[in-house]
C-alpha cells in the first residue's frame, strides 16, 4: 500500500503548510530549485518534500476552496503540459526532437508530487522568461510568451496550495518582476531528469530560435510524463 499521506479532505494531496512569513534571497531560492531537482531517486525527491520553508504546522491539511479543487487543476495541468507537447512538436514539423526518456520521476508521496510540481513549474516559467529575449520569429515570440503564460499560472496555484507567495520567482532587484534563468540554469536544475535525448540534438547550446523551441519542447515532455506518471498515482483522473 503506498504512503500517500492524505485525508478525505484533501483531494489526495498533503500541504506541508508554513504560518510563518517566507522570505528567500536568490540564491537561497535557486538553491532550493537545485536540492529539490538535482540528484537522483528519492533523495532529492525528500529534499522538495522536507524543506524548511514546508514544515507543517498543521500536518495533512491542504486549502480546498470547492470539492475536487485539487483533483480538477491537477488534472488540468496535466492536460496543458500534454498539450504544450503537441504544440510544440505541430510547430517544429520534421524538426522536432524524439521524446527523451527519463528517470526518477514517479513520486513516493503525494507531498513529493505536490513540491516537485511546484518547482517544476516555477522552473518552467523562468526558462521561458529567460529565452524569451532570444526569439528572432515575431510568431514563435507570441507562442512561447502564450505558454509561459499557462506555465505561470500553473506555478502560482501550485504556490497557493503550499502556503508558499503566490508569486514566489521574484527578481533579486525589482520584486515586482519575475527572475529569468539561463538556459544552463536550467539544465542544472532539471538535468538530472534525463537519461538520453534518444537521437536528439543536444540540450545546450541555443543557436537559433528551433534549438529554443526544441530545448522548451524538452522541458515540456518532461512536465507532461512527470503529470501522466503521478496524477493517476495520486488524484485517480
Amino acid at each position: 500500500m503506498m504512503n500517500t499521506e492524505v485525508n478525505a479532505s484533501s483531494d489526495g494531496i498533503d500541504s506541508a503548510a508554513s504560518h510563518g512569513t517566507i522570505t528567500r534571497s536568490l540564491g537561497d531560492r535557486r538553491s532550493f530549485l537545485k536540492s529539490a531537482l538535482v540528484g537522483s531517486g528519492a533523495s532529492a525527491m525528500a529534499a522538495a518534500a522536507s524543506h524548511p520553508a514546508h514544515a507543517a504546522s498543521t500536518p495533512n491539511t491542504v486549502p480546498a476552496l470547492y470539492p475536487g479543487w485539487n483533483a480538477m487543476n491537477f488534472s488540468n495541468i496535466r492536460k496543458d503540459e500534454n498539450a504544450h507537447v503537441g504544440f510544440l512538436v505541430n510547430a517544429l514539423g520534421p524538426m522536432a526532437r524524439p521524446k527523451p526518456t527519463f528517470r526518477n520521476l514517479i513520486q513516493p508521496t503525494a507531498r513529493a508530487f505536490a513540491n516537485v510540481s511546484r518547482v517544476l513549474e516555477n522552473v518552467g516559467v523562468g526558462a521561458y522568461l529567460g529565452a524569451l529575449p532570444a526569439i528572432q520569429s515575431k510568431s514563435y515570440m507570441a507562442a512561447a510568451a502564450s505558454i509561459a503564460l499557462i506555465e505561470a499560472r500553473h506555478a502560482g496555484y501550485l504556490n497557493t496550495l503550499l502556503n508558499i507567495r503566490v508569486s514566489e520567482n521574484i527578481h533579486s532587484d525589482e520584486p515586482s518582476l519575475e527572475e529569468a534563468l539561463t538556459p544552463d540554469e536550467v539544465v542544472e536544475l532539471a538535468g538530472s531528469f534525463f537519461v538520453s535525448l534518444n537521437g536528439g540534438p543536444p540540450l545546450l547550446p541555443l543557436t537559433s530560435d528551433i534549438d529554443i523551441l526544441n530545448f522548451a519542447l524538452a522541458l515540456e515532455f518532461l512536465e507532461a510524463e512527470f503529470y501522466n506518471l503521478n496524477v493517476p498515482r495520486f488524484l485517480h483522473v
